[in-house]
């Protein structure tokens, strides 16, 4: 393991942000943190990363103690925010130049202009200063800045945010890229759930300070929401006579149907009960997305959010 948290505690005046959380991250792994606003996901990176100096608990970081030798595993992490911190008056080059040589990377140039590329960024923008950069174009060169770190550890908080869908999935295919060639470990922290699910290995969620659950997203989501739809169409108006424990309740609107099961391990069952009563076409099965698992999980009134959960 090549991150051990244990029992990480953490206040501010008073008010609990980490009440005692525990995980542990492999090498080479990809591990989401989820959690609303103020769960206490930045607490725990900043934490990890020496940014933040723990109350209480154990943290690790490739064998070393984040207060102990803190300088060791600074050496060995690298952060990506949201907030980009450049010079403005500089040039990209300029920028990259300096970061660079303060972290002691070499051959940063052709690194800069092929993930640049990657993300969208062209030559004639590095001759740009960054006072003239929008925000989405900062943001690229932000995550090519640390992307071109040859650190082991690579914490991703909110990194995407900002950025238009087409470039956040560059910025997805490009991390993939660079994990198929490094073994580097990630952590990270998202309010974009379909990108943590395309991403992420494990997830640990957290909720008030606390970690509730922790697994893979599709077991998560099996754990958490169980159920599953089967939408169809009737091939024509027909009296439907479904029978099953497994079936939580059925939800007709002309020739539509769906089918809401409980018990999501007999879906084959169900199916079979429907093609064999009727005559359907267009028949499709769903599942819970990671982000209706995650508001199920997180939401306190339950039955309030039942109600506000869409399937389609």
């Amino acid at each position: 393991m090549i991150i051990k948290v244990q029992d990480l505690g953490k206040e501010f005046n008073g008010t609990t942000a980490l009440d005692g959380i525990s995980f542990r991250v492999k090498t080479g792994e990809v591990f989401g943190l989820l959690g609303p606003n103020g769960a206490g996901k930045t607490t725990t990176v900043k934490i990890m990363s020496t940014m933040l100096l723990p109350d209480d608990g154990i943290v690790e970081i490739g064998g070393y103690d984040v207060l102990r030798r803190p300088q060791k595993v600074r050496a060995m992490v690298d952060i990506i925010t949201a907030r980009d911190k450049f010079y403005r008056r500089l040039t990209a080059y300029q920028n990259m130049s300096f970061f660079s040589r303060l972290y002691g990377v070499e051959s940063w140039k052709d690194k800069m202009e092929d993930y640049g590329e990657r993300l969208g960024l062209e030559k004639k923008d590095y001759e740009k200063r960054l006072a003239d950069y929008s925000t989405g174009m900062r943001q690229k060169l932000n995550l090519v800045r640390n992307l071109i770190r040859d650190t082991p550890i690579l914490f991703l908080d909110e990194p995407t945010l900002g950025l238009d869908p087409v470039s956040s999935r560059k910025f997805r295919s490009l991390l993939k890229d660079i994990m198929d060639r490094e073994e580097k470990t990630v952590i990270f922290t998202s309010h974009n759930m379909f990108e943590v699910e395309e991403l992420c290995e494990r997830i640990a969620i957290l909720n008030k300070g606390r970690i509730t659950s922790v697994g893979e997203p599709r077991e998560l989501k099996k754990r958490i929401f169980p159920k599953r739809l089967v939408e169809f169409t009737l091939a024509k108006e027909d009296v439907l006579n479904l029978r099953d424990n497994a079936i939580d309740h059925i939800e007709k609107k002309g020739n539509k149907v769906r089918v809401y099961l409980e018990d999501g391990d007999r879906i084959h069952e169900v199916i079979e009960k429907i093609v064999n009563n009727v005559r359907v076409s267009d028949l499709s099965v769903k599942e819970p997305t990671l982000e209706e698992a995650f508001i199920r999980h997180t939401e306190e009134d339950e039955r309030d959010q039942e109600e506000a959960t869409s399937w389609m």
